[in-house]
């Protein structure tokens, strides 16, 4: 298992020519992952950030001809992440409760609403 040390302190290999993963966006998921797994460590587990779902789902902008992290030794490090956060419980999160949209109209959330065409917005109907 993982400690948070251990991916706070991963090296991982970049590569310029070949496809790999936009640097930011692994280090911004693996700050994450310290967090948690520092959380889980201390026996705070309401301060976990992320899960393991959240990380065996994560996707990355690809990049080409210029520096990113090289993809497999970050799938290698990202499959210890979710082992190690399977084993500590670490796997969902709880529901977050979904409030009602204002005026009780029913929504979907993260759909955009429907677009109404320009003659329903000037004459209403």
């Amino acid at each position: 298992m993982l400690t948070a040390e251990d991916v706070l302190h991963a090296r991982l290999a970049t590569t310029k020519f070949a496809e790999g993963y936009e640097r930011s966006d692994v280090d911004d998921l693996l700050d994450r992952v310290v967090v948690t797994l520092r959380a889980v460590e201390s026996g705070q587990p309401s301060a976990v950030t992320v899960t393991a779902d959240d990380v065996g789902h994560a996707r990355f902008q690809v990049t080409r001809f210029r520096e990113g992290y090289a993809q497999g030794p970050v799938d290698d490090l990202l499959q210890d992440v979710v082992t190690t956060l399977q084993a500590h419980g670490a796997v969902t999160a709880p529901p977050v409760p979904v409030a009602a949209p204002p005026g009780g109209g029913t929504t979907v959330p993260g759909l955009v609403p429907e677009r109404q065409g320009w003659w329903r917005r000037v004459f209403g109907a």
